[in-house]
C-alpha cells in the first residue's frame, strides 16, 4: 500500500506524539516524584504545590497525546484504532489538561507576587492558591465536559 505525501504527514502527525508524549511523562513524573518523595517539607510551600498540580495536569495531557494512535477514528487513511467515542474522550482530556498552561499562568502569579511585591508564601496561600486551583479545575472540567456535550471534539481534518 503505498501512501501519498497527505496521508503521510497525517500519519506522522498522529505517531509522533507517542514519542514527544512519553518523553512529557516522564519529565513530569520526575517532578511529581521529587515532590512526593520530599512531600513533608515540599508540599507545605506553594511553589511546589502549584508545580505538583501542573505536572500532573501535563500527565494527563501527555499520556492521552502519547496514545493518540489509539483514540484517533478509524478509517480515515492511517492506521488508527478509535471511533467517534474514542475521539471525545480524547478531546475531554486534552481540553482538561490544558490546565497544565493556567498553572503556569499561577506559578508566574505566584513568582511575581513574592519576588516583585514582597508577599509572604504563607499570604499567597491563604488568600490566592486555594482559589486559583478551583477555578483552574472547574473552568477546565466545565470546558471539557461543554466541549464533548455539543461534538466539539469529533474527527476534523488534522486532530481528532
Amino acid at each position: 500500500m503505498t501512501m501519498n505525501t497527505a496521508t503521510r504527514i497525517r500519519t506522522a502527525g498522529i505517531y509522533i506524539p507517542l514519542l514527544t508524549g512519553t518523553l512529557s511523562v516522564i519529565g513530569s513524573g520526575s517532578i511529581l516524584y521529587s515532590i512526593w518523595a520530599r512531600r513533608s517539607t515540599k508540599l507545605k510551600d506553594p511553589q511546589h504545590r502549584i508545580l505538583g498540580m501542573m505536572s500532573i495536569f501535563d500527565i494527563l495531557y501527555s499520556i492521552n497525546k502519547a496514545l493518540m494512535f489509539l483514540t484517533y477514528p478509524a478509517g480515515l487513511g492511517v492506521p488508527t484504532f478509535g471511533n467517534v467515542a474514542t475521539c471525545s474522550l480524547q478531546g475531554f482530556f486534552t481540553q482538561f489538561g490544558y490546565a497544565a498552561g493556567s498553572y503556569n499562568l499561577v506559578l508566574s502569579l505566584y513568582y511575581f507576587l513574592i519576588i516583585n511585591k514582597g508577599m509572604k508564601k504563607e499570604e499567597f496561600a491563604k488568600v490566592w492558591e486555594k482559589v486559583l486551583h478551583g477555578i483552574i479545575v472547574i473552568c477546565h472540567l466545565t470546558f471539557a465536559i461543554v466541549g464533548v456535550s455539543i461534538g466539539l471534539f469529533n474527527p476534523t481534518p488534522g486532530f481528532c
